[in-house]
């Protein structure tokens, strides 16, 4: 199906938002919550623009608004700046100095306010490292308590027993404010310490132990993808005789 975006017309896909045909065709809508890869979570409400429906103008969530035939957005009205605009100084207040709200503030020529309290996290509660996590299969960390003490943690602060140490979670991250520590003994996240899934072949680091037996769960020998790489190599050429 086509629609357009601000006079330029694009092509949809059956269920998809205005925010995934956008970003397929490479037009801007700011968004830090919305990741292709996890499941939306429709919190940070950057990616606002208006739709005209029945000659009028509504603002709509980009990110979970579904695209019709012949569907007219608009991205650039006073309207939709204001609301972006606000939004971002809120964003502002609960991860200030974080490169990426930075980024969108100058974009939108926004001045820096007086923070009234130092925030030890960037953390924007978008949730897309929770998503992430349910993606895999494990739920380790979600949102917990209310209010201003409102974060993504595990449950009661305590090692999640069902974290593999993938990283996953850190690699959503729109502020990067999860904190891994990696070393050569292995990984420390989320109040939790693995160790590394070493290449059997060539030692280099694979992956953490939880996380290799986990999505290898038949005792596959740790193997690193260039030895892999190289041990079909030597298959094939055994195979063809060359």
């Amino acid at each position: 199906m086509k629609f357009t975006i601000d006079g330029l017309e694009i092509s949809a896909e059956q269920d998809d938002t205005i925010m995934d045909a956008s970003r397929r065709a490479e037009v801007f809508i700011p968004g830090l919550c919305y990741s292709s890869s996890t499941e939306p979570t429709h919190s940070c409400r950057l990616c606002m623009v208006e739709v005209e429906e029945k000659n009028s103008l509504r603002l709509v969530a980009a990110c979970a608004y579904k695209v019709k035939e012949n569907l007219k957005v608009v991205t650039t009205t006073e309207r939709v700046s204001k609301v972006r605009k606000t939004i971002l100084k809120h964003l502002y207040s609960m991860a200030p100095e974080n490169p990426a709200i930075m980024e969108l503030m100058n974009l939108y020529k926004i001045e820096k306010a007086p923070i009234i309290k130092e925030k030890k996290s960037h953390c924007i509660l978008c949730g897309r490292c929770v998503k992430a996590c349910e993606k895999l299969g494990i739920s380790a960390i979600s949102t917990v308590n209310r209010g201003v003490t409102k974060e993504i943690n595990t449950p009661y602060g305590k090692p999640a027993e069902y974290c593999m140490g993938c990283g996953s979670c850190s690699e959503v991250c729109p502020t990067k404010c999860i904190t891994i520590k990696d070393n050569e003994e292995g990984r420390t996240i989320w109040h939790k310490h693995f160790e590394w899934a070493r290449c059997e072949k060539c030692g280099v680091i694979v992956t953490t132990k939880e996380h290799f037996a986990n999505s290898n769960p038949n005792n596959t020998p740790v193997v690193c993808p260039v030895c892999k790489r190289r041990y079909m190599t030597d298959v094939f050429a055994d195979t063809f005789g060359e």
